[in-house]
């Protein structure tokens, strides 16, 4: 469960990560000159431009590299210099306090940005949510202190999917107590129009399906055993159930498209890890969203290489 039904193949993405290193700055470069100018009018050195942060802290994501790693190993890379312009990189301290400045908001609109060419028709979304662990220390560690550990430590991942590239569209990211169904709508909003919806029993609600009808699209999710056809004020809801009633098979094959997010959740959590590390809860989101865009970056190189050759 969880596999593509379509997959890279080796070749490509053996020859894409000769070239990642180019393709990727030039691609976060060009997005992040799109996002406006801000005027330093302040006394004192002038700061770097928050653009080119915003650059080095995706690279630092994309490349798998600590604080640590990127001040022995990225500083000081003439590919990197050249191709920013600059002669040596700014340090870790820097890229520190400039991942405390971005709002998930400037991320999200980096994202769209990065996808609006290769987004640009309607769309067929799935929708899931995974957990994060957000333990800093290990185990054994937190056992010889007598910190208590729950399986529940860790913060809720919310992520909306294209079903045929498999990039994430949206995201939400919250504790791990907040249910999915509310965030359906807060996922869909910025699309004007939506194909087909893929979603488990999780996002079962009537005003979901009537949301997505609104917008041109349906929700397939699987219903319960005790629900029933009664609409209450929401017809798109007693047309779902009087499908999967009559054409349960039919109903559920369209469906099960949803298994393809494991596939992106997997690959999230093997290759940038399963766990968070920051100490406080916005740096640690902001961290998870960078991720989401270095996946993002990864997928589009390999499918424009994939394209061309």
């Amino acid at each position: 469960m969880g596999e593509p039904i379509s997959r890279l193949n080796p070749k490509v993405e053996s020859r894409v990560n000769r070239i990642l290193l180019d393709q990727s700055v030039q691609l976060i470069l060009s997005i992040a000159m799109m996002l406006p100018f801000r005027e330093h009018n302040k006394r004192g050195v002038k700061p770097y431009d928050y653009r080119i942060i915003l650059v080095l802290c995706i690279l630092r994501i994309l490349f798998r590299k600590t604080y640590a790693d990127y001040e022995i190993l990225m500083r000081t890379d003439s590919r990197i210099c050249v191709l920013l312009g600059l002669k040596i990189l700014p340090g870790r301290s820097t890229i520190q306090r400039g991942m405390d400045l971005f709002s998930m908001e400037l991320l999200r609109e980096f994202n769209s940005l990065l996808l609006k060419d290769l987004i640009n028709r309607k769309l067929n979304i799935i929708l899931d949510a995974s957990g994060i662990k957000i333990h800093c220390r290990s185990i054994w560690y937190c056992l010889k202190i007598k910190k208590n550990i729950l399986k529940r430590d860790c913060d809720k991942v919310h992520l909306a999917v294209c079903a045929d590239l498999l990039l994430i569209l949206n995201w939400r990211i919250t504790k791990w107590r907040k249910h999915d169904s509310p965030f359906l709508k807060k996922l869909l909003a910025p699309f004007k129009l939506i194909g087909l919806v893929f979603a488990d029993k999780g996002y079962l609600s009537r005003k979901n399906f009537q949301f997505v009808y609104d917008k041109m699209g349906a929700l397939f999710a699987p219903f319960k055993i005790n629900s029933t056809a009664s609409p209450k004020s929401h017809p798109a809801w007693k047309f779902a159930f009087n499908f999967w009633k009559k054409f349960n098979i039919c109903y559920m094959n369209i469906y099960h498209q949803r298994s393809k997010i494991e596939a992106v959740f997997s690959a999230l959590k093997k290759r940038y890890g399963d766990k968070l590390y920051c100490k406080k809860a916005r740096m640690r989101r902001k961290e998870m969203a960078l991720r989401f865009i270095a996946y993002n970056i990864r997928i589009i190189i390999c499918y424009k290489y994939a394209t061309e050759n």
